[in-house]
């Protein structure tokens, strides 16, 4: 019996520059067969001639050029949806993978068939490649998924990534991106879902890179973003209640780990905004946030906007003594404290159980 097809696919628009990069790592990949579907989202730049090249010499590239935009989920589910492989993965158009990402990963899941999706550990790059940072999670190779959902929705964080995650189509099943909610968190759900009935793998090595450019859709502020988080893991919370009814305590617990986590990614934002304006040197080591690396500073409507959802977000009397102290802070213009916690962040995730 021969080696399961595996459908790597590569939804694009306009990155030519960043996809030839891409695809050169992708097709470097040591494992066959291999089906390399480009989903090229009516692109006006050079895709469709460097796709239409890379497809006439090499024979696992399937490249399919929309005419009209059908906008980044529904491109996402196109390529879902016409992938042949019994494994498939979405990989980005920005990002680098190593040669042995697919062998190992499809060995992983032959391994433990209870395991519905494997993601490893990833590196972050700069515009320029450069390492910036590193993503190594501490999980078990095999993870229940219902842990898997609670332990994501106390964190905020996933082990399971969209360009370096490996799905076994059979427990993909159905499951699509919504087109009619926010950008931000939306693979959380599919993980989710995926993961009611199968478990989550993890392999503990970094067997991708994430890059982090001006054109990322992740270099957004934790404000905006936590609307995002709110609308869609509250809106996947109903949907799993409607599927599984006798989860309601699981589910109840889960939308206050929602607020819980939103309060204090908030408060995070706010120190990280002194941190700035006070020109407190920036934190070193690989394990920064996004946010730390980005280069942005919020407006003052946007930090009016973080104090509102702080307390929108507060629950239970830690978080309402933590908004207290905080407003008495900023009300004594006393903000230095609040930059300098900034630099413990992952001391502070710890001790308030975000993990």
């Amino acid at each position: 019996m021969g080696s399961p097809l595996v459908s790597i696919c590569v939804p694009t628009h306009n990155r030519a520059a960043l996809l030839q990069e891409s695809l050169r790592t992708i097709c470097a990949q040591g494992y066959s067969p291999l089906e390399i579907l480009i989903s090229d989202d009516a692109s006006t730049d050079e895709t469709e001639r460097l796709c239409r090249e890379l497809a006439s010499r090499d024979p696992r590239v399937r490249y399919v050029r929309h005419q009209k935009r059908l906008g980044l989920y529904p491109n996402h589910n196109f390529c879902l949806s016409e992938s042949r492989g019994e494994f498939v993965c979405l990989f980005h158009d920005d990002d680098q993978h190593q040669p042995q990402l697919i062998s190992e990963s499809v060995a992983f899941l032959v391994q433990h068939p209870e395991a519905g999706i494997v993601c490893s550990d990833w590196e972050l790059l700069e515009d320029d490649g450069k390492q910036i940072g590193v993503r190594d999670h501490d999980v078990p190779p095999v993870m229940p998924g219902l842990e898997y959902i609670s332990r994501t929705i106390r964190s905020g964080q996933s082990f399971i990534a969209c360009p370096g995650a490996v799905i076994r189509k059979s427990a993909l099943g159905s499951v699509r991106f919504r087109l009619d909610g926010p950008i931000g968190f939306a693979d959380f759900v599919i993980w989710f879902q995926i993961a009611e009935r199968a478990s989550i793998g993890h392999i503990p090595r970094r067997l991708w890179r994430y890059r982090l450019h001006k054109q990322s859709l992740s270099r957004r502020t934790i404000e905006s973003l936590s609307r995002d988080y709110d609308e869609n893991l509250n809106r996947y919370c109903d949907d799993h209640l409607r599927r599984w009814p006798g989860h309601a305590d699981l589910v109840a617990k889960w939308r206050r780990d929602i607020s819980r986590y939103l309060f204090w990614a908030l408060a995070y934002e706010l120190g990280l905004y002194y941190r700035k304006r006070q020109a407190i040197p920036a934190r070193g080591g690989c394990d920064r946030s996004v946010f730390e690396i980005a280069d942005y500073c919020l407006t003052p409507e946007e930090v009016e906007r973080v104090r509102e959802h702080l307390r929108r977000y507060r629950t239970g009397l830690l978080q309402s003594a933590a908004l207290f102290v905080l407003e008495a802070l900023l009300r004594g213009k006393m903000t230095w404290p609040l930059g300098w916690i900034t630099h413990h962040a992952k001391l502070v995730r710890v001790v308030l159980g975000l993990k």
